[in-house]
């Protein structure tokens, strides 16, 4: 059995393409029968080729069959990427009301939500025993700072979306001990977030992003906009598994009631990591694919 992750590493080889790969290898054990391609050209022939939103609106090359189509990012450009689902067998959309769409379009679209993918997003005790701990965790892992940000800065997508520089900037002037900064991955970006005590998360356009899940994977405490998109139908309660706000007043009031209350603060982060790595890992979300395309696991995985 063969697979073919397709997707362009041009603009970044840090989104969803690459963890899929890598648990499609790894986590699911199909090891060197998955091969990756970027989308250009004839590919050799494949079982099935899964081809994952990359960010470009521009790419033109239509994938071989059969074929599934994981649009990330249709609240960014959903006029390309329902123009890029008709040529695919299966379509899943990370956000439920893109899928929504299209299927109200005329394609039928599933939503397949975004995930985490523990071994690029571990928490502390899985840090201790990383092969690169001695170079990761040189400054230990000890909590150091309030407030943690991490990722893109932007003014927002449009009048209806959050301006992530507005709100963080606001957020620093209440909490000066606060780490920020951008292009920081996978290991490097748990290890900030693991010397925190409150890790951020502000999405775009109520889209429930893959910070979501990657906070509760590595295992802080997450405050994030509540306005995102589909957490309830996932399992997830607030204050619970994460704190939630609705502008930039409440939003210090949830991260200074976290910094006031250390042990609820934990028990949030201990019960969001337990919920996203039992339900919620690109594992997950690939092997749903897999299921629809009737292609089965491995042995060793199955157990067989």
């Amino acid at each position: 059995m063969s697979i073919g992750v397709c997707y362009d590493s041009s603009i970044r080889n840090n989104g969803t393409g690459i963890l899929v790969f890598d648990a499609l290898q790894r986590s699911l054990g199909f090891g060197d029968t998955v091969r990756r391609y970027e989308p250009h050209g004839l590919l050799p022939p494949q079982d099935l080729y899964l081809y994952v939103d990359d960010g470009r609106d521009d790419n033109k090359w239509e994938c071989p069959k059969p074929n599934a189509y994981w649009a990330i990012d249709t609240h960014l450009g959903y006029d390309y990427r329902a123009w890029k689902a008709k040529q695919f067998d299966r379509v899943y959309c990370a956000q439920k009301d893109g899928a929504e769409k299209m299927r109200q379009d005329g394609l039928p679209a599933e939503w397949l939500p975004l995930a985490c993918h523990p071994p690029c997003h571990p928490n502390q005790a899985e840090l201790m025993q990383h092969p690169a701990r001695e170079e990761l965790c040189s400054r230990g892992l000890h909590k150091m700072y309030d407030v943690a940000f991490i990722g893109f800065l932007n003014k927002g997508w449009g009048e209806n979306s959050n301006n992530r520089v507005e709100f963080l900037d606001h957020l620093f002037k209440e909490f000066t001990n606060f780490w920020i900064t951008t292009n920081c991955f996978f290991e490097e970006m748990a290890v900030r977030y693991v010397r925190s005590r409150v890790g951020m998360n502000i999405s775009i356009l109520s889209d429930l992003n893959m910070r979501f899940f990657e906070l509760l994977s590595i295992g802080v405490c997450q405050v994030t906009n509540r306005d995102q998109i589909g957490w309830q139908e996932l399992g997830f309660e607030e204050g619970k598994h994460f704190l939630g706000f609705d502008g930039k007043s409440e939003m210090c009031e949830k991260v200074q009631w976290a910094l006031d209350h250390p042990e609820e603060r934990e028990q949030i982060a201990q019960a969001g990591h337990e919920l996203a790595r039992k339900k919620h890992t690109y594992a997950h979300r690939v092997q749903r694919i897999l299921d629809d395309a009737g292609i089965k696991l491995p042995e060793r995985v199955n157990g067989g």
